[in-house]
């Protein structure tokens, strides 16, 4: 109710109980004061009634507006039902006809993933029988044999000996420049044959042979110092062999850091740590040019004992600044069964298991083609104690890298030319393209090494690689002498008597 209506009625109120004051007074001869009394309390009660009667009045509005509220709340709780019910009847209905859709097309991709696999086994097979077949030696030419003609048994004769007389051969090679593909010719056309003149016998040359008694028995056997010189072994280089265990004593052996990056971001990931030794004269001798002479000498082991002890420097350092990084360090497998250098390293790092997350120890793809049973007994240890590995200069795709996956090889280097196509490999059943997804089948990461120019990075990005090694990023650079703290090369330890 408005406010002007609520002092109009208290007005007309006012009027009311003044009207019955004078009525009281001047028709009934009322005192002033009895009838001023009355009309103030008639004025009461008509207030108190119209009081009564809007609060009456605002409570009905409220209850009308509470029942249309709960029936708009009713109306929206059923709305809400219905939808639960239809996003039920979805979840339940979208993943079975999802399934029946795509089960076909699963059992349709498993049976083509069977096919192709048994593909590849056959190709596969069929390579290695091809080259099989070309490492056999060429068959030596068989002497012509003819048959004597005044014998009964036609035995075969050879043209020195006494009596032989050539026969007439029944076909010959056809005239220079006819081809049975030219126009004109015909099958049944017999061109003139001429008997060829015998070829004198020449016996092929064998390589020089030795006999000896053994037990009585006479036996030949070729002698071994006349092999043709590519099957000999390379002379050791002195001069080389003095050089690097000059350097180990005087400890002019550098170790240099290379990044291996993130690819696109470009961000450092892990590092590789290389070895360089200097000559007396300061100049930087690579890894290539002093490696074959310390395998031939033996000096490999304490070339790995120093590269791992200088990496354990800089991974403590890198620690103290909170870096996640790795390092990878390349070490031979004549490490692995070092009496002087295996067991103390693995008494080491059994003391210091953190290191486990941090070092990644990297061989060749030869190296590793070539490990025993002591070396692989080695790697198992070093993987029971959370060590992972790396495969490095691959050139054979066709290597069981399953097997590598689950002796711990969690990475693998590959040329970025092979991946990209621009040098051929021996790859086997699978194309260079697919070798980073048949490594990530086993749970490994394929690393682009070689890395020089922008090109190999956007065709490394179309092929979906994301590790990249190699100088466009950064080439190796050396280690500050403060991180390596001026440390000697650990000497290499005493064998036990006896």
């Amino acid at each position: 109710m408005g406010r002007g209506t609520t002092l109009l009625i208290l007005i007309c109120m006012g009027v009311i109980a003044l009207s019955s004051a004078a009525v009281l007074v001047f028709q009934f001869g009322r005192p002033p004061g009895e009838a001023l009394s009355l009309s103030l309390a008639l004025l009461c009660t008509m207030i108190l009634v119209q009081v009564l009667l809007s609060r009456s009045r605002d409570r009905g509005e409220v209850a009308n507006a509470v029942d249309r509220l709960e029936e708009r709340l009713a109306e929206i709780d059923d709305d809400v039902t219905n939808l639960e019910g239809r996003l039920t009847g979805v979840e339940h209905t979208v993943p079975r006809r999802t399934r029946e859709a795509i089960d076909p097309l699963f059992a349709e991709i498993e049976v083509l993933g069977t096919l192709v696999k048994q593909m590849a086994e056959a190709m596969s097979d069929m390579e290695t029988r091809l080259e099989d077949q070309q490492a056999l030696a060429a068959p030596q030419p068989m002497p012509e044999l003819t048959y004597h003609p005044n014998s009964p048994y036609a035995q075969p004769m050879h043209p020195q000996q006494p009596g032989y007389a050539p026969q007439p051969q029944m076909y010959q090679q056809p005239a220079p420049g006819y081809h049975p593909q030219q126009p004109g010719y015909a099958p049944g056309y017999q061109q003139a044959m001429q008997p060829a003149a015998p070829q004198p016998y020449q016996p092929a040359p064998q390589a020089p042979q030795q006999s000896y008694d053994v037990g009585g028995v006479s036996r030949i056997e070729p002698v071994l110092g006349d092999l043709p010189p590519m099957q000999q072994e390379p002379q050791s280089d002195p001069a080389m062999r003095e050089l690097i265990r000059s350097a180990l004593n005087a400890n002019r052996v550098d170790l240099f850091l290379q990044p291996i990056v993130t690819l696109p971001q470009r961000r450092v990931k892990y590092y590789e740590s290389l070895t360089r030794i200097r000559d007396t004269n300061g100049e930087m001798l690579e890894a290539s040019v002093f490696l074959p002479e310390a395998l031939r000498s033996g000096l490999v082991p304490r070339i790995d004992n120093l590269l791992l002890f200088r990496s354990v420097q800089v991974v403590r350092r890198l620690a103290t600044r909170n870096r996640d990084v790795a390092l990878f360090c390349n070490i031979s497998s004549l490490s692995l069964v070092d009496e002087t250098f295996f067991p103390g390293f693995l008494e080491f790092v059994r003391a210091n298991k953190n290191f486990g997350e941090l070092l990644i120890f990297e061989f060749t793809q030869d190296d590793v083609a070539q490990m025993g049973v002591v070396e692989m007994e080695s790697l198992g240890a070093l993987a029971e104690l959370g060590f992972r590995f790396s495969v490095d200069q691959i050139h054979d795709l066709k290597m069981d890298f399953r097997a590598l996956a689950e002796r711990g090889f969690r990475f693998a280097k590959l040329n970025a030319d092979y991946l990209i196509g621009r040098r051929p490999t021996d790859h086997g059943h699978i194309h260079p393209a697919d070798f980073g997804d048949l490594l990530g089948r086993y749970g490994m990461e394929l690393i682009a090494d070689h890395v020089e120019t922008e090109s190999q990075v956007l065709e490394l990005l179309d092929a979906d690689l994301t590790l990249a090694q190699g100088f466009l990023f950064s080439p190796p650079r050396p280690v500050r002498a403060e991180v390596l703290q001026g440390a000697p090369a650990p000497a290499p330890r005493k064998r036990a008597a006896g």
